[in-house]
């Protein structure tokens, strides 16, 4: 498992670090290569802002980012390997399907926001602190973009 998700030189999982490396320099934060176990405990891990308080929007996006990014790796070696007959893919495609995989969580977290009542349901407001780091034109969102299906919104590609 570890060969899979962190050391093959297969095109896919090296090209999906380095893409959420890339991602995740736009929250500010400081990026540690991955590793087996902050992978699969990518919900554990701590984020703390600068007065040292914990910083629950960075924790759920980074448990997002790599989770989705993780599960990915894993799809592309199942599809390379069993399906492709062992070619690999192309970069392009890769970063393509990475930033779909994100952009579809990400409108998956906005039509739950929208559609979930009750205690436990994400609200608006927390589902764009979370986001907020890596969508682009942030500033250019109406105030309701989070419910409004109407609105289109994506995740920055490269820096």
């Amino acid at each position: 498992m570890s060969h899979i998700i962190l050391e093959c030189k297969a095109t896919g999982q090296e090209t999906i670090w380095t893409i959420l490396k890339d991602l995740w320099a736009l929250t500010k934060h400081n990026w540690v290569s991955p590793t087996w176990g902050m992978t699969f405990g990518a919900a554990c891990t701590v984020f703390k802002s600068r007065e040292g308080t914990r910083s629950s929007a960075t924790e759920s996006l980074w448990t997002i980012l790599c989770t989705e990014s993780l599960h990915l790796v894993w799809k592309l070696r199942c599809e390379r390997v069993i399906q492709n007959e062992g070619s690999d893919f192309m970069v392009q495609e890769v970063t393509n399907r990475f930033y779909a995989c994100i952009n579809s969580r990400l409108d998956l977290d906005r039509r739950t926001t929208a559609l979930a009542r009750g205690t436990k349901a994400l609200k608006p407001a927390d589902a764009e602190r979370i986001w907020r780091p890596v969508l682009d034109n942030y500033d250019a969102l109406p105030p309701n973009w989070v419910v409004d299906g109407g609105v289109l919104v994506g995740i920055k590609r490269g820096r």
